[in-house]
């Protein structure tokens, strides 16, 4: 009887979940199902019919919720989890925080929620990390490949780096007098006595007074093949998209190099909220060396694209120099995803917060993409910031310098 009991319990739950419309519990159904089957193994010789079960039946009762809640709340965990969607799916799909390794480190950003209206407070760990050095030899093929267009780009960044001296009056010294100065001084002190002393003259050189990040998209996307020959797959293999953004940092180095701007060059890629991980490439206080070619020549391809968190933490950075003028500059071959980003809404809408953030704060945003087939995406994106589309992925290289040499000008 207790077996036969058990059996109409859950056939009843069975009947509640069935007409309402919003179960679809496999938790729920599992665990009905193990019941049956424990209530089998120890009464199989108590054959229960299915017309003895309806005999014993109470009048049905309407559908109550709580039954299903109850049974979907129990502790035990066993079984294939529940469909969800919206923000619960996101939650659902979270990655696990992964430790820190040597080095690295960890800093916590808000993220702009568009369901809510406000900030996820210390939504994203950002992780800070080195590049793994690589082979130097990227950098001196890149060379030697843009080697006519490199002599073009230095010429013409050196000329826009201020030759001339400024001079500069009524200083307390100087290598000259100031005639005007000196005139004031003899009237004032024949007036009052209360002459100014500031009666000589500088020349100092003039300073352009820029920093610029350069924040690169090292998700997976970038990893695809363009201008490869299916007919011809070992002699025309294609290039990565990856391996011309590295060609234009290159390039982009050698420019900021010629007209000594003040630059740093950082890539990102995301693994959930939790695992935003920067690469530093070259940070602000560090010279161009060969170890950074290294690093430029270790950049590789991985995983996704949580780019709201990744500009707040360039923004910050940036934010900590002292130049007038502060660009942040992101090259990317797309839209922002992640594992548990939402929907492209609400990746957008974080995103474009971010940029609003870093305008306010300072920092001009300007976006780089290779993407010419979301021009309208991007315009809802970037438009406020400013953008531009590179429509032939071979020629970044040579039109980044000079996109940059617009910015700037």
């Amino acid at each position: 009887m207790r077996c036969l009991t058990k059996r109409k319990k859950s056939l009843r739950l069975l009947q509640v979940i069935f007409q309402l419309p919003f179960s679809n519990s496999y938790r729920l159904k599992n665990k009905l199902k193990r019941s049956f089957i424990l209530c089998h193994d120890k009464n199989a010789g108590e054959a229960v019919s299915e017309s003895q079960v309806k005999r014993e039946e109470k009048p049905k009762k309407k559908p109550d919720a709580r039954d299903l809640f109850n049974a979907w709340n129990s502790l035990d965990d066993e079984g294939e989890p529940d469909d969800l969607q919206g923000a619960e799916a996101w939650t659902h799909n979270e990655m696990p925080e992964q430790p820190l390794e040597a080095g690295d480190l960890a800093f916590a950003y808000d993220e702009w929620d568009k369901d809510l209206s406000d900030f996820r407070t210390s939504w994203c760990r950002v992780i800070e990390k080195k590049v793994r050095q690589g082979d130097r030899n990227f950098v001196e093929l890149a060379r030697s490949r843009y080697r006519g267009q490199i002599s073009s780009i230095r010429h013409q960044f050196q000329l826009m780096k201020p030759e001339n001296l400024q001079k500069i009056n009524r200083e307390l010294d100087g290598e000259d007098y100031d005639l005007n100065a000196l005139v004031d001084f003899v009237i004032d002190k024949r007036a009052d006595g209360q002459q100014s002393e500031r009666i000589y003259t500088k020349r100092l050189r003039k300073q352009r007074d820029v920093a610029v990040s350069i924040l690169l998209d090292q998700s997976s996307s970038t990893a695809r093949t363009i201008t490869r020959n299916p007919l011809q797959p070992y002699t025309h293999p294609g290039r990565r998209i990856i391996e011309i953004e590295k060609e234009g940092l290159v390039l982009m180095s050698e420019a900021l190099e010629a007209v000594g701007d003040v630059y740093s060059i950082y890539g990102f890629t995301s693994e959930g909220r939790r695992n935003v991980k920067f690469y530093v490439v070259k940070d602000f206080d560090e010279k161009y060396s060969t170890e950074i070619e290294k690093r430029i020549g270790g950049i590789t391809f991985q995983n996704n694209t949580r780019l709201g968190a990744a500009i707040r933490h360039a923004s910050a950075k940036l934010l900590r120099q002292d130049s007038r003028t502060k660009l942040l500059i992101i090259l990317t071959d797309g839209r922002p995803y992640d594992h548990d980003y939402g929907d492209a809404r609400y990746a957008r809408e974080d995103v474009r917060e971010a940029l609003t953030e870093a305008k306010m704060s300072g920092v001009t945003p300007f976006c780089i993409t290779v993407d010419k087939d979301s021009e309208f995406e991007l315009k809802d994106l970037y438009g406020d910031v400013g953008y531009t589309i590179i429509d032939d992925v071979l020629s970044l290289p040579e039109r980044m310098p000079n996109i940059y040499r617009r910015l700037t000008s």
